[in-house]
């Protein structure tokens, strides 16, 4: 997975130590991964429905300019949604989680998924493009490409630049390391009364 990525193999005593009670009393760490993987998609999802940053922080709004062109868009003849960072759903649906027997992952690899994590600043060199439009009375207006009495011609736009605040969606919370913990404990109190039966872990 690359892109931006969120490791379970992070610096978090508790959480290290419960993974390890597991592998050490001969649980399926394998089976463990997947559910905290699981568990952690969920919780970044719950970020997007929520706006909000692993540690609640509500994400920056959009700009009222924004906000306001959004609604009056629409995609595929139904209504965008006004919810940040899901315009077109693409970076929500891109996020995925990811098992081994020592490792618990969920991230994207979209190529612009970063910026949104972290912030940060777009330059859009300037560039022409042919533009079409069309005459209403003494007015010039963009026309569809459909439009008959429409006509193309080049546009060129100066240099801008774009500031994207950061609204971060992976990371690890208080309420994630709890949600682990009871997973771990779950895994470890199967295993050893598995062993208590004398079942091979």
């Amino acid at each position: 997975m690359t892109g931006v990525r969120s490791n379970l193999t992070i610096e978090d005593e508790r959480v290290n130590a419960a993974l390890t009670r597991v592998a050490d009393a001969g649980g399926d760490t394998s089976t463990l991964m997947a559910e905290i993987s699981g568990a952690m998609l969920f919780s970044v999802q719950r970020r997007f429905e929520t706006e909000s940053a692993p540690d609640g922080t509500p994400w920056a709004r959009h700009a009222p300019r924004t906000a306001k062109a959004r609604l009056k868009r629409s995609r595929k003849n139904a209504p965008v949604t006004p919810k940040i960072l899901r315009d077109s759903n693409r970076l929500y649906s891109s996020i995925i989680s990811e098992a081994s027997s020592d490792e618990a992952a969920v991230g994207t690899n979209l190529v612009y998924a970063a910026i949104h994590q972290e912030g940060g600043t777009v330059t859009q060199y300037p560039q022409s493009r042919m533009v079409r439009f069309r005459k209403v009375g003494r007015q010039t207006r963009f026309a569809k490409k459909a439009h008959k009495r429409a006509y193309d011609r080049p546009v060129t736009y100066g240099e801008r630049t774009i500031v994207i605040p950061a609204r971060p969606y992976l990371g690890f919370s208080d309420s994630d390391q709890t949600e682990i913990l009871a997973i771990a404990e779950a895994h470890f109190e199967a295993t050893i009364n598995d062993v208590d039966r004398g079942h091979a872990p």
